[in-house]
């Protein structure tokens, strides 16, 4: 009898824990194809399976590398209903830089729940360009013999792009970053695109065109190699300081409750440590930090992030009249 009354007791406790009780709307800033979209698409289905009657739907609203989006998530209903998967590099450093002047939120007003993943940069190059290695491209860039065109598709491409630019005092009136909606865009654009040489995306995102000898993987950001592709050369050697991520996660609207933000937390994290959602992860080369399963976590690597490129902000910034 205890034990039952003790049942009775939890009953309605669970009866009326939150969860999602209609499909969540999902801003995606990007293009189809990016890192944010794959990476959610993977864990949500996993959240799905645990959670029967919970589903998603992804709405892409690429523009100003997802301040278009975050815009609007800034302005939600705070219901748990709606929700966006940002990247680190564009809402923590980049939009300060290049979006100051259309974003209506702070680098920290949004609950980011729990990081999906983070990938490495990919430098590709066409098939047909002469720079095979790291060490190559970046005398290229130094000596500006030519023109050059590097698609980039979010703010961590751009960012690295400006840090070789900053680091090697490159020539921009030769060599020229070209924005693209997303990096499924710009890795396309080298591939097809005669004009470009060059670009700068997740490898995770590169990763098929590259299996399939589209582009050619020159070097990649970071000081860690994925595991999937061992060998393949770091920029790290040639740039230092270059440890550019493309990261996302999962995003709430500010002023959201402690219990929405506790079901999103715990729910995505659940699905990011199954093994299921791990061998995704390996295959697709992303690496998963283990610190950022948490909103302290991420709040954390946010702040880690803002003070190691403080720097870099300060000085393009600077050169754009900020």
């Amino acid at each position: 009898m205890k034990k039952l009354l003790a049942i009775l007791a939890i009953l309605p406790a669970l009866a009326f824990a939150w969860q999602p009780n209609k499909p969540v709307q999902v801003y995606v800033g990007f293009a189809p194809g990016s890192g944010n979209e794959i990476s959610f698409r993977k864990a949500s289905q996993i959240v799905e399976k645990n959670n029967p009657g919970v589903s998603f739907v992804i709405e892409n609203k690429p523009g100003a590398d997802s301040v278009v989006s975050q815009n609007q998530l800034f302005a939600a209903e705070k219901n748990g209903l709606t929700i966006s998967v940002p990247s680190h590099m564009s809402l923590f450093v980049t939009n300060d830089i290049w979006q100051s002047d259309i974003k209506k939120f702070d680098y920290d007003s949004f609950n980011n729940v729990v990081t999906l993943g983070q990938s490495p940069l990919a430098l590709v190059a066409k098939t047909s360009s002469l720079i095979d290695t790291p060490q190559q491209f970046l005398a290229t860039v130094q000596s500006a013999h030519r023109p050059i065109n590097i698609a980039v598709g979010g703010g961590a491409h751009q960012m690295a792009y400006e840090y070789i630019m900053l680091k090697l005092k490159g020539d921009r009136t030769k060599i020229q970053a070209v924005r693209y909606q997303g990096p499924q865009q710009a890795v396309t654009a080298v591939a097809g695109d005669r004009d470009v040489e060059f670009g700068i995306m997740p490898i995770a995102i590169a990763r098929p065109l590259i299996e399939a000898g589209k582009v050619k993987l020159v070097g990649l950001t970071g000081n860690r190699v994925p595991e999937k592709i061992p060998g393949a050369r770091l920029l790290e050697d040639s740039v230092p300081g270059i440890s550019v991520y493309a990261g996302w996660m999962v995003s709430l609207p500010p002023g959201t409750s402690k219990e929405i933000i506790n079901w999103y937390q715990k729910e995505f994290s659940r699905a990011i440590q199954s093994q299921e959602y791990q061998s995704w992860a390996r295959d697709n080369y992303i690496l998963l930090p283990t610190d950022q399963l948490t909103v302290d976590g991420v709040k954390q690597y946010a702040l880690t992030l803002r003070k190691n490129f403080g720097p870099i902000i300060a000085e393009l910034s600077k050169q754009k009249g900020n």
